[in-house]
């Protein structure tokens, strides 16, 4: 059986996230360049596991739904970093603000999620 874009999508990049959540407790800064803390971490672990879940679905709505909104949540995520919104620092633990290469990743993640969730078909 051949998986669709969306269900392909959401299961790389849950399962992406739930690495980089779980590097996050033993490697600041991930992989020498992303900033993270213990909150950061869990969100990314949560992410991840819905990811999958929505991913591997047997009903592929699951996997749309999941890569649209997700795509949201992280252009919001870029945004509020890149303008330095003080409580989302805070609710992170980043007391420092985001890294300008996390509020990147995060904005090419929300293209791509938000590509994949309004573009692909199937």
């Amino acid at each position: 059986m051949v998986k669709s874009v969306q269900a392909t999508f959401a299961t790389v990049l849950g399962a992406v996230l739930l690495v980089v959540g779980l590097l996050g407790f033993a490697m600041n800064p991930v992989l020498g360049v992303f900033g993270v803390s213990g909150v950061h971490n869990l969100v990314h672990i949560v992410s991840g596991i819905v990811g999958l879940a929505a991913g591997l679905a047997a009903a592929g709505i699951y996997a749309k739904k999941f890569n649209t909104i997700f795509g949201v949540i992280y252009l919001v995520v870029a945004a509020t970093g890149f303008f330095g919104i003080a409580a989302i620092n805070d609710l992170l633990g980043l007391a420092n603000g985001v890294p300008l290469a996390d509020n990147l990743l995060h904005l090419a993640i929300a293209i791509a999620a938000l590509g994949v969730g309004f573009g692909a078909k199937d």
